[in-house]
């Protein structure tokens, strides 16, 4: 082909306009590759660049039958420059349109942005919920996977070489231990710019009840590492970016784990189910058992599906008939699996209880979501069948909580909790506050009068004795909403006339608290078949803290020195013990108490919780100091919280009651993975909620961590210098407490 002068001539000129324009006349680039992204659904296969616009042709990998859109706010960003080039079409779909997904789970979508200039190399892909980091437009995908760093691998074995050695038995000597446990690792393909920072490590001392969440912090290039506070070997959560994982720990061992973002990216494809990552590589003396106990999966009814559907249409004993068939399935599978695979003896005796304590409470969850049914359906013929005392019998082979190995399971803490509260046991203790009463030497209006408070006339017409004729004559809608109105009002007033005239005395209160533990006993050996020993310990030490701090000191005193000779435990004797040392610490000989109850030191100086120096504590300031000469009650919640929200609306009248008062505020805290932009921005409206912040995950975590607690709603209560002065309190009591604090810090 020939080119004459003003051919040559015309082409330079426009090449030469081009590049003063910064344009490219047409360049395109196929499966490009790039740095790190948050989406295992969009990929881009095709750049292509002209003068006019950058043509990206995203594939969408995704489920059948679902949809993926694309919105106006989409753009992609000039790594060099930061400079965003803004989304104009979407070939052959409009904005926000649902482009379904089609049976192979693939589709190709084009795109059509500004256009890019010629000097730009590199890009990122931004839309609402995702971003693809540094796109190039010069280099192919070479789908090389990441591997792990010699120097990181060398940290992480030299790491896991100084921990102690895994337990032989769950029967050893050492099986309760306060040594800390640690965990270090690594996450292949990670990069903060992927929006956290953090893990997460749920640990509980489900002997007490105390909880110690632990943030896991990650480090730039991947690494984590983290001292885990246990008391004995346990199975626990460790959550990373929304996904969840089990590993077992014991106390002194040390567990190596390298985790490949990969497997999150496949999770984010997946989401019509639960996703379990498959390809974590264990490190240390742990690292087969952990491997040993992802590889049995038992089967399990769905709790979100066929479990309230059984509970709504089988009768009790037909229900236990369906679990029993569940467990001898699961037997059977379990004795296939291991005449197939040979696993250690600790990972069977695991496995082997866990089955057992996957029945058994199911066996219990069925008796306590009817109660829930109940009151949501009152016409149901099968939730109005009373559960026959044989429902329970000749379980005791599914109940293994006196193992010690039992308490290495993660479903141990389920199953000991609905034993506590089952309904055989709760009974005792109505019974035993029904008992402890003492007949009142005077009438709550005679108190009032008292002590000088003058009632409404409606309320003193309320306190009236009345006949069960006049009685049955009142409007009961109208009686029920002046009692509410009147125990709401007179909240502390009721609490001191209780404690002054109906509640016993420590020295009649104790025998009674003691036997009721004693028919609790009888009550595990006769009606569930569970012989004295660690469940019955258990039971004991875990509620504790709640009873010594209900009692007062001196039915404590002569309840614990009692109760303490019952416990054979004597790792448990002693978590007990420090229940009651926290509750009343030991006086010096020449303190007075005061009330009779507490040292004067602990009384009169400020109980605060000293926070430690790091990122949980720094970003915690930020929001409250600007709080500060205000008592602050600090709400830790979410939208996806059921306790929350409900509490939040129970107090919204008393937040217009106190609204603008000089002495104290309410402040909100939630994250954005438990409160959804649009539900967290009308939640907020509809309930006229002030002060209120919404934090990242990893800054949660922090706060987790910081004050302990790995449920919400928590409460924790600052003075007006910015001291924490209670960080477990008790939004119920709000009104009951509410005026000894504000004497107390005011």
């Amino acid at each position: 082909m020939k080119i004459n002068n003003y051919n040559l001539v015309f082409l330079l000129f426009f090449s030469v306009a081009s590049l003063c324009h910064g344009q490219v006349s047409s360049k395109a680039i196929d499966n490009p590759s790039y740095e790190v992204t948050t989406s295992g659904i969009t990929h881009v296969s095709r750049i292509e660049r002209t003068p006019e616009e950058t043509r990206v042709t995203i594939h969408s990998k995704f489920i059948p039958g679902w949809w993926v859109n694309f919105t106006k706010d989409t753009y992609l960003r000039d790594v060099a420059t930061d400079k965003k080039y803004r989304i104009k079409e979407v070939i052959g779909a409009q904005f926000d349109e649902k482009l379904w997904t089609p049976e192979s789970g693939e589709q190709f979508t084009e795109l059509i942005f500004e256009p890019l200039p010629l000097s730009t190399q590199k890009i990122d892909y931004v839309d609402a919920s995702k971003t693809i980091f540094g796109i190039s437009l010069i280099q192919t995908d070479s789908q090389t996977r990441k591997e792990v760093p010699s120097e990181v691998m060398t940290w992480l074995k030299q790491e896991v070489a100084k921990s102690d050695p895994a337990l032989e038995s769950f029967d050893s000597d050492s099986f309760f231990s306060r040594k800390m446990g640690r965990v270090v690792g690594y996450i292949k393909g990670y990069d903060p710019r992927l929006g956290f920072e953090t893990g997460m490590i749920y640990i509980g001392n489900e002997l007490t009840r105390e909880e110690y969440p632990t943030v896991i912090e990650i480090a730039p290039d991947g690494r984590f590492e983290a001292e885990i506070p246990l008391v004995h070997p346990t199975e626990t959560f460790f959550v990373i970016y929304k996904k969840n994982f089990t590993i077992y720990l014991e106390p002194g061992t040390t567990l190596g784990l390298i985790i490949d973002w990969e497997e999150f990216l496949l999770a984010d494809r997946y989401r019509d189910r639960r996703y379990e990552l498959e390809n974590i590589e264990f490190y240390g003396p742990l690292a087969q058992i952990n491997k040993e106990l992802r590889t049995f999966k038992p089967e399990r009814f769905d709790y979100g599906k066929d479990f309230p559907n059984l509970v709504k249409t089988l009768p009790p004993l037909d229900f236990k008939a369906e679990v029993l068939k569940q467990y001898h399935t699961n037997e059977e599978k379990l004795a296939a699996y291991l005449s197939e695979n040979s696993i250690t003896q600790k990972a069977q005796d695991l496995s082997r209880i866990n089955i057992k304590l996957i029945s058994s409470s199911d066996l219990f969850d069925y008796v306590s979501n009817r109660t829930y049914y109940k009151t949501q359906d009152t016409t149901n013929v099968v939730l109005k069948m009373e559960v026959p005392d044989s429902y329970y019998q000749d379980i005791q082979d599914l109940l293994p909580v006196n193992e010690p190995g039992a308490l290495a399971t993660n479903q141990y803490k389920v199953l000991i909790n609905r034993l506590e509260y089952a309904d055989p046991l709760q009974e005792v203790d109505r019974n035993s506050q029904r008992a402890k009463y003492r007949q009142s030497e005077k009438t709550l209006q005679e108190y009032f009068d008292e002590e000088g408070i003058v009632l409404e006339d409606k309320f003193k017409e309320y306190l009236k004795p009345k006949s069960e004729d006049e009685i049955s004559k009142l409007d009961s809608l109208e009686l029920r909403k002046l009692s509410k109105e009147f125990n709401e009002k007179y909240f502390v007033e009721l609490q001191n006339f209780s404690k002054k005239y109906t509640e016993p005395l420590p020295k009649d209160k104790a025998p009674i608290e003691l036997e009721k533990w004693k028919q609790k006993d009888s009550l595990l050996v006769n009606f569930f078949g569970v012989e004295k020993g660690l469940a019955s310990d258990i039971i004991k030490v875990r509620s504790l803290k709640f009873w010594f701090d209900f009692w007062g000191k001196e039915t404590s005193d002569l309840v614990w020195t009692n109760l303490k000779k019952d416990i054979d435990n004597p790792f448990l004797k002693a978590e007990g013990q420090r229940m009651y040392d926290q509750i009343y610490p030991q006086v010096s000989d020449n303190e007075e108490l005061v009330d009779g109850d507490l040292p004067a030191s602990e009384v009169f100086k400020e109980n605060t919780l000293v926070l430690p120096e790091g990122k949980g504590t720094t970003a915690f300031r930020k929001i409250t100091d600007s709080f500060k000469g205000k008592i602050l009650f600090v709400d830790f919640w979410a939208t996806s919280c059921g306790p929350c929200v409900a509490t939040i609306k129970h107090m919204k009248e008393t937040r217009k009651k106190y609204k603008d008062n000089p002495d104290f505020e309410f402040v909100f805290i939630t994250d954005e993975s438990q409160s959804p932009q649009k539900t967290y921005d009308k939640f907020i409206a509809e309930q006229e909620l002030e002060h209120v912040y919404r934090v990242d995950q990893s800054t949660y975590h922090r706060f987790r961590d910081l004050f302990s607690f790995n449920g919400i709603p928590q409460y924790i209560v600052l003075d007006k210098a910015g001291n924490v002065v209670d960080a477990d309190f008790k939004m119920y009591a709000f009104d009951f407490e509410l005026p000894k604090i504000l004497k107390k810090y005011k």
